[in-house]
C-alpha cells in the first residue's frame, strides 16, 4: 500500500496557525480556529478589514474582498504573527462538464499577507493540510492550500466517482484562480509535494496560464498498474549490504508471524482491522518496509536495522518506526480511498517484487495493487486510462514551461521522476543522499542558486534566506505528508 508519501503521523496540524477540530477528524486540520474564530457568508463580515494596502496606499479589506467573491464563505479567520489565516468555502460543480448540476464545497485554506505580493498555489493532493510551503516562505508570499476533491468534507454528496479525474481537479483549481486573481494581482506560483506536485503539474496542462511557475516536490509519473522501474530502483538504491538487511528483516519478522500480531493486538487500541484484517495488514507492513525505509528514512538508519538475532520487541519496534501496522487500520484505509481510486484510473501505481517472501505472507504476491485500497460500490470500477499520464508526459515534453522538479536521490519514487524533453525554462534536481521530505533548501549549493534563481525570475522577486529554524519546522511537518507508504 503506497499513497504517495505519507507515513505514520498524518495528523500534521500546523506550523503556526492552530487546527480547527471541528473539521480534523480525519484530515491534518484546517487550521486556524483561534481567538478569532467566525463564520460569514457571501455579503457577510468576519471581523475588521486586514490586509495591507493597494499600490496606491489606501488599506485593503481582505475580509470584503473575499466575501463578495460568489460562492465563497469564511468559516473562521485567524489574525496571527506569519499573516491573517482563512479557513474557506468555496462551491464547486461536482461535475465541471455540467456546471449547473450538483455542487460540493471545497475546503481551502488561506495567509494573505499582502496583495501586492506573491501568491502560492498549493495543494496537498490529499485532504488540508496546513503549513507554510518552502516557496511561500522564500518569496514572504500569500498562500492558498486546497483540498483535493473527494477528501473529505470536500466530496460530493453523492458522490460519482467517476468525477475523480485529473482533468476535474485541476478545473477546481482553474475556478479558484480565476476567483482570487482580481485580489491577488501579483505573480503566482504553484507547488506541492509528491502527489501534491503532481496535482500541480496536472493543474498546469490544462490550465498553463493560471500561474507563472510551478515547483513540484518528489512527483513521481508512473506509468500502468505495476510500473517495473520501481523494482528496479529498490534493487540498486544505497548499499547493497543494507537492502539485503532489510529483505533478511522482512523474512524473519514475517516468521514471528504469532509473536508480532500478539504485539500488533497489543498496540490497536481504538483502531480496527476489518478492511484488510490484521493479518493483511501486518502483511502489508512488512511487505513496504524496503519501500518506506528508502522513501523516509536516513541511510545513516542502516546501521541500526536489527539482526534477524533481534528479540521480537526489537524487530517490532524497527518495523513500527519504519512501516507501521497501525497505518493499516480502517480509518486510513477509507481516508485515503480516493488516492487509490485514482491511482487505479489514471495515476498509475508502483511495481513491486515479494517472491522474496513466498510461503510467508497470508496475502497473494501481487495484493499490492491500488485497487485492493478500494471498496466497491457505484461508480468505483477501476479500470486504467493509460493515456492519462501519457498526454501529460507528452505535454510537458513538448509545451511545458517555467517547471522545476525537486527529487531525492534515495527515494523510491525518484525511480519514476518527471522528464522534461523540451520543456522550457525548466529544471529537474536531485538532492545527493535525500528522500521523500528533498526541497531546495537540501539542494547542493551550485543547484540551489539556479533553483532560487529561477524561481525568482518567475515571482517577479528573489526569494530571501530562510532561518535554520524555519527549515527544521519545514523538515518536521513534511516527514509526515504526501503519500503513505505502501
Amino acid at each position: 500500500m503506497k499513497a504517495i508519501g505519507l507515513i505514520g503521523l498524518l495528523f500534521i496540524g500546523t506550523l503556526a496557525f492552530g487546527c480547527n477540530d471541528e473539521s480534523s477528524q480525519n484530515q491534518g486540520g484546517s487550521g486556524g480556529s483561534g481567538g478569532n474564530s467566525t463564520s460569514a457568508t457571501s455579503g457577510g463580515s468576519a471581523g475588521a478589514g486586514v490586509g495591507g494596502s493597494t499600490s496606491s496606499g489606501e488599506t485593503f479589506d481582505i475580509i470584503a474582498a473575499l466575501t463578495a467573491i460568489p460562492g465563497m464563505e469564511i468559516e473562521s479567520d485567524n489574525d496571527t504573527p506569519a499573516g491573517h489565516f482563512f479557513d474557506l468555502l468555496f462551491e464547486q460543480p461536482a461535475d465541471h462538464n455540467n456546471p449547473n448540476g450538483q455542487t460540493f464545497k471545497q475546503r481551502i485554506s488561506l495567509i494573505h499577507r499582502d496583495v501586492n505580493a506573491p501568491m502560492v498555489l498549493g495543494s496537498t493532493g490529499y485532504a488540508l493540510w496546513v503549513y507554510e510551503m518552502e516557496p511561500t516562505a522564500l518569496l514572504d508570499a500569500n498562500q492558498l492550500i486546497v483540498e483535493h476533491r473527494f477528501f473529505t468534507p470536500s466530496r460530493p454528496d453523492p458522490a460519482d466517482w467517476t468525477t475523480l479525474r485529473i482533468a476535474q481537479a485541476a478545473a477546481d483549481h482553474h475556478r479558484i484562480v480565476e476567483a482570487l486573481k482580481p485580489i491577488y494581482g501579483a505573480k503566482w506560483i504553484s507547488t506541492g509535494a509528491s502527489k501534491g506536485g503532481m496535482t500541480s503539474v496536472y493543474h498546469r496542462r490544462f490550465y498553463p496560464n493560471d500561474v507563472d511557475g510551478t515547483v513540484a516536490y518528489v512527483a513521481p509519473q508512473s506509468y500502468g498498474d505495476a510500473d517495473p522501474r520501481y523494482v528496479d530502483f529498490l534493487n540498486s538504491v544505497g548499499d547493497a549490504a543494507c537492502r539485503s538487511a532489510l529483505q533478511d528483516l522482512q523474512v524473519e519478522i514475517l516468521k514471528r508471524r504469532p509473536a508480532m500480531i500478539a504485539l500488533a493486538e497489543a498496540q490497536a487500541g481504538a483502531n480496527t482491522y476489518n478492511a484488510l484484517g490484521l493479518d493483511g495488514a501486518f502483511d502489508f507492513a512488512v511487505m513496504s518496509l524496503p519501500f518506506a525505509f528508502w522513501q523516509y528514512q536516513k541511510s545513516s538508519l542502516c546501521a541500526s536495522v536489527p539482526p534477524v538475532t533481534g528479540t521480537d520487541s526489537q524487530l517490532w519496534d524497527f518495523l513500527d518506526k519504519v512501516s507501521a501496522v497501525d497505518f493499516y487500520n480502517d480509518e486510513l484505509f477509507y481516508f485515503f480511498e480516493p488516492y487509490y481510486y485514482q491511482a487505479g484510473v489514471e495515476l498509475g501505481y508502483p511495481g513491486s517484487d515479494y517472491s522474496h517472501l513466498d510461503g510467508l505472507l497470508t496475502l497473494p504476491l501481487d495484493a499490492d495493487r491500488a485497487k485492493t485500497f478500494v471498496e466497491p460500490g457505484p461508480t468505483k470500477d477501476i479500470v486504467l486510462n493509460p493515456d492519462a499520464m501519457i498526454d501529460i508526459a507528452n505535454w510537458l515534453a513538448a509545451e511545458g514551461t517555467k517547471t522545476m522538479f525537486i527529487y531525492g536521490e534515495y527515494d523510491p519514487y525518484s525511480a519514476a521522476a518527471f522528464e522534461l524533453g523540451n520543456a522550457a525554462d525548466s529544471y529537474r534536481f536531485f538532492v545527493p543522499g535525500g528522500n521523500h521530505g528533498s526541497e531546495i533548501s537540501d539542494l547542493l549549493p551550485a543547484d540551489q542558486q539556479v533553483a532560487m534563481n529561477a524561481l525568482g525570475s518567475w515571482a517577479g522577486q528573489m526569494p530571501k534566506s530562510v532561518p535554520p529554524e524555519r527549515l527544521a519546522d519545514d523538515r518536521n511537518a513534511r516527514s509526515r505528508r504526501f503519500f503513505p507508504h505502501r
